[in-house]
């Protein structure tokens, strides 16, 4: 079963980074960019199909990071999550720009600048497909998968915890090199609320959705 499951999580780390190198094609070959609205349907495609693979070889996923109910020390974790981000966005993201040459670049969201149709579009697929979608893909099945394999030790945890920092990083590159390390860094937070809570979706999912709203709302503001 542990090497089936080993075999499923490098499959799905593949396929993450296929779906982000094919978003940073299309960002940068006009050519390509009919391509982009298959990455959305593709990505969900992909999860969809290594969670249910991952379920089925014996992961022990707890009902996909629902089978606790939200409660008091969730939302508490998802708080601190905000708090971390936020801090994070005032202290270290001046330090990535000086040192990476530039902010993230978030070209691909200019369309809501002023604009509340576009602005609610944007919060609706930030709060299913980020918010919820990508914590079931890197902190509940791909973090659960590596640590699994890797026998579920403390080490094995902040090993996980690591790599899918990284991924989750590394499918940001359309957004630049600082868009890269700021991602990755939100998902070492996103993931370390998740290990606290015994892998519960609630905390990183509710704190990704807020600090995701906060940015879209300065976005829209101009």
């Amino acid at each position: 079963m542990r090497r089936r499951i080993s075999l499923l999580v490098v499959g799905l780390s593949l396929s993450l980074l296929a779906i982000g190198s094919l978003r940073v094609a299309t960002e940068l070959r006009g050519e390509l960019a009919p391509l982009a609205g298959l990455i959305t349907p593709g990505y969900i495609a992909v999860v969809a199909l290594f969670t249910f693979a991952m379920v089925r070889a014996g992961l022990p996923l707890n009902h996909i990071g629902f089978g606790v109910r939200p409660g008091p020390r969730h939302i508490l974790l998802a708080i601190l999550a905000i708090a971390i981000l936020r801090m994070s966005a005032v202290t270290l993201a001046p330090i990535w720009e000086t040192l990476l040459s530039g902010p993230r670049n978030l070209d691909r969201f200019s369309d809501v600048k002023g604009s509340a149709s576009s602005l609610a579009a944007l919060l609706a697929a930030s709060w299913t497909i980020s918010a919820f979608g990508e914590e079931i893909a890197y902190r509940i099945v791909l973090m659960r998968g590596i640590s699994f394999v890797l026998g579920d030790s403390s080490a094995a945890k902040c090993v996980a915890l690591v790599l899918q920092g990284v991924m989750f990083g590394l499918i940001h590159a359309y957004q630049g090199p600082t868009g890269i390390v700021s991602s990755a860094t939100s998902g070492m937070v996103f993931g370390l609320v998740t290990l606290l809570s015994g892998f519960a979706i609630w905390p990183a999912a509710i704190a990704h959705g807020v600090n995701n709203t906060i940015g879209i709302l300065s976005l829209y503001r101009g």
